[in-house]
């Protein structure tokens, strides 16, 4: 009988480990909740808050609430939206441990008359009821897949077996891992508290906060 019980607490013991990494592999990334992990990306999700300049907070298709930073030069397409809750995106960046750092901000919108719309309405039409998938069901706007599989490095930009990061980062310059876009390319430029869009052809355009 001690024998018994022995041999059940040893195996306690080796299963806890595994069952702790189990839970850890489950987790979000270091930018929502859950262990650091590193590397290129795509988050898709809508916007839950933006501050009007360089902090963004998604929800992403995974349930999980992402803290999301701009910099300098991140490209938002199309050029002169102005972020807003409940706006769905798909942001092309990195873990920068504590947040996700944005290079690229895609949304389903064009713009009629200075308005977003979406498929014939404008784009608070669709309200966060709706589902991620109707958005991303087409994949036209978004650029397909995230960063996945071996890579190597080009002209400063990784290239990888799926995706060809400089085919949409073009016309800028990358400082470190941030692509930084001109302005002619419409590229984020932020003079805090307020932050503009520039048009593309140089001229500035779109809205201001």
């Amino acid at each position: 009988m001690h024998r018994l019980i022995a041999a059940l607490m040893a195996a306690l013991f080796i299963a806890a480990p595994v069952a702790a990494n189990a839970q850890i592999t489950q987790s979000g990334p270091s930018y929502a909740a859950g262990p650091a992990d590193s590397g290129d990306a795509q988050i898709h999700g809508r916007i839950l808050s933006f501050d009007g300049a360089y902090n963004v907070q998604v929800r992403d298709e995974k349930g999980y609430v992402d803290n999301v930073q701009l910099h300098q030069g991140t490209i938002i397409n199309p050029t002169g939206l102005t972020l807003a809750p409940g706006m769905v995106v798909s942001i092309m960046g990195y873990n920068a441990g504590s947040y996700f750092a944005a290079n690229q901000i895609d949304t389903p919108y064009t713009f009629y008359g200075g308005y977003p719309y979406y498929s014939g309405h404008p784009w608070n039409y669709y309200g966060a009821g709706v589902s991620l998938g109707f958005f991303f069901g087409n994949a036209g706007w978004w650029h397909g897949g995230g960063f996945v599989g071996p890579y190597h490095y080009a002209g400063g930009a990784r290239i990888y077996n799926n995706v060809r990061v400089n085919t949409f980062y073009r016309g800028g310059t990358f400082q470190g891992r941030n692509y930084v876009a001109p302005h002619a390319m419409g590229g984020y430029d932020v003079h805090a508290p307020h932050a503009d869009y520039h048009g593309r052809g140089g001229g500035e355009h779109g809205n201001r906060h």
